[in-house]
Formats: structure tokens, sequence, C-alpha cells
């Protein structure tokens, strides 16, 4: 009989110490949850202590994590994703997955997306409103049409973005607008001299032109839709891809 009591007051020492400890992790939690205005844990996003969306990492590469963004019933309404299409060093995407308008993000780390995401007050009863995602677009920016399409859209109106020239992809606005290839080399004058084509995202060629490979100081450039030879001038400090990218696109070439 001794020896029951014995443990049994073993038993209810060990569960009271338990349940104290269950107490304990719960004040360190709401004390995590409430030591600043955003917080983020356990997958989910905190405004001044009380749940405001879901947030997952998805882990698609070593340095820079796709993150789902849900309302608190668990529905996709915003997706970031890392792209390396637009810019050498890579950007942030942010998508609004109800329309699949987007915005290039000045943010590149992920840790600064809650404070983000809830000092835009993005979400409103569990939607994101559309005058909150048109405001969040304008302040970031502008946007860009159909990012989560796999079929890409022409612009419905003539952007004044910068074009960029990597490899051999040409784009604008995260698009690809366009591609180029080298297509000989040859010296004349003991000069070596580039000669390249130049295409339409769905692969129509458009022009060729050929340049000095050092030292470029202009560029000739034909057209094949109207036969045309145009001399693009290029300053030492410029990219003589990016000059002729550049002219197709603001003459509708590409």
């Amino acid at each position: 009989m001794k020896k029951i009591f014995f443990y049994l007051i073993i038993f209810v020492f060990a569960n009271t110490n338990l349940f104290a400890q269950k107490i304990l992790t719960g004040e360190k939690r709401l004390k995590a949850i409430s030591a600043a205005p955003v917080v983020y844990l356990d997958d989910t996003i905190y405004s001044k202590a009380k749940p405001y969306c879901l947030m997952k990492q998805i882990k698609v590469n070593e340095y820079h994590p796709d993150c789902s963004i849900k309302n608190m019933r668990g529905e996709e309404l915003i997706y970031i994703k890392w792209d390396t299409k637009s810019t050498l060093m890579g950007a942030y995407v942010l998508t609004f997955k109800k329309d699949g308008k987007g915005v290039k993000l000045s943010v590149t780390d992920e840790e600064k997306f809650p404070e983000l995401i809830v000092n835009n007050d993005l979400f409103v009863n569990n939607d994101v409103p559309d005058d909150r995602e048109k405001n969040f677009i304008s302040n970031n920016g502008g946007g860009i049409t159909n990012t989560t399409s796999t079929t890409e859209s022409k612009p419905t109106t003539k952007s004044n973005s910068e074009i960029y020239v990597a490899d051999k992809l040409i784009t604008q606005d995260l698009m690809k607008i366009g591609e180029w290839k080298l297509v000989k080399s040859y010296y004349q004058d003991k000069v070596l001299w580039h000669e390249t084509e130049w295409y339409k995202k769905d692969g129509t060629k458009v022009a060729q032109a050929k340049y000095k490979l050092d030292d470029a100081d202009q560029a000739m450039v034909l057209t094949y839709s109207d036969n045309k030879t145009t001399q693009l001038s290029v300053a030492p400090s410029q990219s003589v891809k990016k000059i002729i990218a550049t002219y197709l696109r603001e003459n509708e070439y590409l």
C-alpha cells in the first residue's frame, strides 16, 4: 500500500510539472507574438498580436525561397517568386492570384515580407480588396500583367521600362520579348566584327545587325519587314546589344 501511494505521488508530481511547463511554453509564445507590431511565427503572420494571414516558405533554391501567402481560411491569395529573367541580380515578383497581376519588389530579403504585407494592409476580412491591390501595385512601380500565366501576353500599352539583354534573352517588365544569336564573326581591316540575328519571342526573325566586337561606336541594323537599314550610334559606356534591342522594341519590330 505504501508503495502504491509512493508511485501515485511521483505520478502527480510529474504531471504537475508537465502542466506547468505547458503553461510556461504558452506564455513564451504569447510574449513572442506580442514582442513587435509584426511577428512571423509558425507560418502565421501576426499584426499587433492577432493572426493576420498565413505565409509558407517554399524551398526552390539555396538562397531565395518562394512564399505562398494565404488568408486564415488557407486560401492562397498571393504568391512571391524569385525571378532571374529581368535583371542579372534577380528580383522578387509578387503576384495576386485573383487576376494574375503582379509587381517587381525592391525587397530582396524574404524576412521583410511579413512587414511588407501588414504595413500595406493587403488583407481585409480574409480577402485582398481591389483598391488595396491597385494601391500596392502603384506604390511599387507599376504592374506586370498575367505573371502567373504560362502564355505570355503582349502589353496593351507601350511600355517605357528598360530593356535587358542577358545571354541570348531579351526582356522587358520581367517578360521575354525576343532573342538574339551570333551568326558569324569575321575580321575586316584587322577589326573583329560580329554579325547577329534578332527574333521575336515566337521565333520570327525580324532583323540582322553587325557591329565591332571591341569599342563599338555604331551598329548597322537591317529590319526584314520593311527592308530598312539603320545606323545606330553607341556611346563608349553603352551596351551595343542593348542599343539594338531597344531600337527594335521602340519601333515595334519586337
